[in-house]
Parts: C-alpha cells; sequence; structure tokens
C-alpha cells in the first residue's frame, strides 16, 4: 500500500465529496430560501437531535468489524452484524427521545414520533454506510454519499413544487424516505460483501473473543463521543439557551463553513480505509506526508475565503442571514485546524489504538465545556466559534505531543521537503497525461 494508492483513492473520493459538498451546499442554499430564519433552525434542532442520537449510538461496531476482518481474526461475523444493527437501532430511538425531551421548543415536541423514527433509521444508515469502507476502493462509499445528497435534491425539488408554503416538516419526511431508499442500496450491497472471505487470509487466524470486538468498538466510540462532544456542544448549548432563529443563523454558518474541509475528509476516510489492520510503518510514513502538503495550503485557502465571506454570504443566502458571517469565519478556520488534527489522529485509529485518540479527546473537552458558563450573551454565536477553535487547537497540539512521547517517532512536520513537492507535481502530472492520452485513444 503505497502513498501513491492513497493518493488515487483519495483522490475518487475527493471528487466524490466535492461533488456531495457542492449539491449538499445548494440544497442548504434552498432550505434556508425556502424556510427562512425561523424554518431553517427548527430543521436544523430536529436534524441535530437525530443526527447525535444516530452517532452516539453507533457505538463504533462497525468499525471494529471492519478492524477485526481486516486483520483476519475469527469471530461470528453474521451474528455480530445483526446484533449490532438492532442494538444501534434501539438506542437511537430511544436517544431521540430524551433530545426531545431536553429541547424546550414546543414545535420540534409536536413532531417527537416523526424525529424519533427519523433517527432509528438514520441509525441504521449510518451503520451500512460505516460498513463500507471495508472495501479498499471506497467505490460503494462513493456510491451512497452521491445517491444520497441527489435522492434529497430530488425530494427538495418536489416538495418546492408541489407545496406553498414549505414546512419544516415535509423536508423532514423527505429526507426520511430518502434514507429509505439508501439503506435498500446498502442492504443490496452487504448481501454479497460483508460476508465474503478474505483475499489472502493469515495462515493461523488469532481467535477475536466478544469481548475484544466490543472494548475495540467502545474505545474506538469514546473518541468519537468526544468529538461529537467538540463538535456539537456549540449547537446544543444554543439550541437550549437561545432562540430557535440564532440557532438558525449559527447551524447554517457552521454547515457552511464544513466546505473548507472537504480534503480532509476524503484523505482521512482513504486513509482509515487502507490502513486498518495494517502496516504501521508506511501508515506513519503516507499521514505525515497528507499532513504537510495539505494543513498549510487549506489555512491559507481559509484566509481567503474570510476575506470574501462578508460579500458571499449575503449574495448566496440574502440580507437576512447576514449576521451570520463572524461566526463563519472563525467556523472555516476551526475546521482546518480540526481535519488536520484528524488526519494525525489516523496514526492512532488505523493502528487499533484509539485509546489514544480518547486520551487526546479527553484533556482538550475538559477546558472548553468549562469556560461555557462565562460566555457572554451578546454575540454568543461568535464565542461558541471561537471555543470550537480552541478545541480543535488544543487537539492538534496534544496529537503533534502523544507521536514523541508516546510512539517514539518524530514530530510530524508542518512544511514539505522538496522531493515531496516534487513527487506530488510529477504524480499530478503524469495523471493529467495519462487522461489525455486516454481521452485520445477514445476519439
Amino acid at each position: 500500500m503505497s502513498f501513491k494508492e492513497i493518493v488515487k483513492s483519495s483522490g475518487k473520493t475527493l471528487l466524490t465529496t466535492v461533488g456531495v459538498t457542492a449539491i449538499g451546499f445548494f440544497i442548504s442554499v434552498l432550505t434556508a430560501r425556502m424556510l427562512g430564519p425561523e424554518g431553517r433552525g427548527l430543521l436544523s434542532g430536529a436534524v441535530l437531535i437525530i443526527t447525535l442520537s444516530s452517532s452516539v449510538a453507533a457505538c463504533g461496531l462497525a468499525f471494529s468489524y471492519i478492524y477485526h476482518r481486516g486483520a483476519g481474526q475469527r469471530f461470528r461475523q453474521k451474528r455480530f452484524v445483526f446484533l449490532s444493527a438492532l442494538f444501534i437501532a434501539v438506542l437511537a430511538a430511544a436517544l431521540a427521545s430524551g433530545g426531545l425531551l431536553f429541547n424546550h421548543d414546543p414545535q420540534l415536541r409536536e413532531h417527537m414520533l416523526l424525529i424519533t423514527g427519523f433517527a432509528l433509521v438514520t441509525a441504521l444508515q449510518n451503520y451500512l454506510v460505516n460498513l463500507t469502507q471495508m472495501q479498499p476502493s471506497l467505490s460503494f462509499l462513493n456510491v451512497t454519499r452521491i445517491a444520497g445528497v441527489f435522492f434529497n435534491l430530488a425530494a427538495l425539488l418536489l416538495l418546492y413544487l408541489v407545496f406553498r408554503p414549505v414546512d419544516f416538516v415535509y423536508v423532514l419526511t423527505g429526507q426520511l424516505a430518502c434514507a429509505l431508499l439508501l439503506i435498500a442500496l446498502c442492504l443490496n450491497w452487504a448481501r454479497g460483501y460483508v460476508f465474503r472471505p478474505l483475499d489472502n487470509p493469515p495462515p493461523a487466524p488469532r481467535e477475536a473473543s466478544s469481548g475484544h470486538l466490543l472494548k475495540y468498538a467502545f474505545n474506538q466510540h469514546g473518541t468519537v463521543l468526544i468529538g461529537l462532544a467538540l463538535t456539537n456542544f456549540d449547537k446544543v448549548y444554543l439550541l437550549k439557551v437561545g432562540t430557535i432563529v440564532e440557532f438558525g443563523y449559527y447551524s447554517l454558518a457552521f454547515t457552511t463553513s464544513r466546505l473548507i474541509g472537504v480534503l480532509f475528509e476524503a484523505m482521512n476516510t482513504a486513509l482509515y480505509s487502507r490502513y486498518a489492520g495494517k502496516d504501521e510503518k508506511e501508515l506513519t510514513h503516507s499521514i505525515n506526508i497528507a499532513f504537510r502538503l495539505t494543513f498549510l495550503p487549506m489555512m491559507a485557502l481559509a484566509g481567503i475565503g474570510a476575506v470574501l465571506s462578508p460579500w458571499l454570504i449575503q449574495l448566496v443566502y440574502g440580507p437576512k442571514f447576514a449576521s451570520m458571517t463572524p461566526a463563519f469565519i472563525v467556523l472555516m478556520f476551526e475546521c482546518v485546524v480540526s481535519g488536520a488534527g484528524w488526519t494525525l489522529a489516523q496514526r492512532f485509529n488505523a493502528a487499533g489504538r484509539p485509546g489514544l485518540v480518547l486520551v487526546r479527546q479527553l484533556i482538550s473537552v475538559l477546558p472548553v465545556v468549562a469556560l461555557l458558563p462565562f460566555l457572554p450573551k451578546e454575540n454568543i454565536s461568535v464565542y461558541l466559534a471561537l471555543l470550537m477553535l480552541l478545541g480543535a487547537a488544543l487537539r492538534m497540539a496534544i496529537t503533534l505531543a502523544i507521536y514523541p512521547y508516546v510512539l517514539k517517532e518524530p514530530v510530524p512536520r508542518l512544511f514539505p521537503s522538496r522531493a515531496e513537492i516534487q513527487k506530488g507535481l510529477s504524480m499530478i502530472k503524469a495523471r493529467l497525461q495519462a487522461r489525455r492520452v486516454g481521452k485520445g485513444e477514445a476519439v
């Protein structure tokens, strides 16, 4: 598994991610203009409860299956997958019900059955989509991502044509129907792939006990839970103490700021898929190069976005959403720092040491949460965004410190070497030439 293969795999995933993000951005613009600040806030509040419930319920079970299967260990695979799916679905529904009781908005509570059912369906969908990462090419993962946004776009356009005005409940119902279609696609793929024997099984596979499977899952999920807390504490806090309109502004700023993170998302998915349970030496080399070639260029891009954002926000969403601009600027930088830190953390996850990531997350979350009660109520969205940036910076610093003190490896450099830059440029040039040759042959 060379770095060239990582670039090829992440390049395909990046193209998919860019396409998915572009369509998702278009959907976000449509919903903002169709629903207005209050309707967008209600939709965002429902989606936050659904997303958090399904994410918390995942419990790392899909990734435990991927890791132990990739390592060639023996366990009762079908039983593990089926029981995991059942557990995740029930837990997600229970968590969504609790989230609605925690929230004080009566309009969301009125639709408890819809939101709870949607959380259950989303949990199953996410579990099946996560299992597709066991395919090194990530081809079906890319299919699910493309299909998901196209389903949602088609549903939104249909709602716009049929109903005037469009209510946030209609949008939720359309998204639920899309999730069910995506589950059907994943089940069709899973029948022929999930339980297929390994191509190169180890000669003497080890036995993986249920306790070992669950230990890895919960260790890995511990990092996810802290990550969820760090990336959603701002929205949960604002949903509780602010108005639904304020929440609509902030959630839209957060969603739009994620546009800059598509490169990290593609790279990190490819790294985990390629190296889960496999060669650690090559893993370290590929991750270090990926970090050096992406972090500083993306920070520069965030700076350009910050300069243009006061004009772009009003152009895209309209003057009503101008107040989200300051929070959006801060959240762009937070997205870059957080994405680069997660790239480095793949060194621990893919090598079967998620506990190190858990330590990293726990240390960074404490000061951030401790500062919440002291935030001023005026311009609270900007202060919440700054807390998010602080948490991302702490995680990056802790991750860099883990390399020499725990792994006994050098701290990853920020700047790529001249040889690495030349190699990257030559790879891009070779790919462009190959495409030109392919087009010439086609003609």
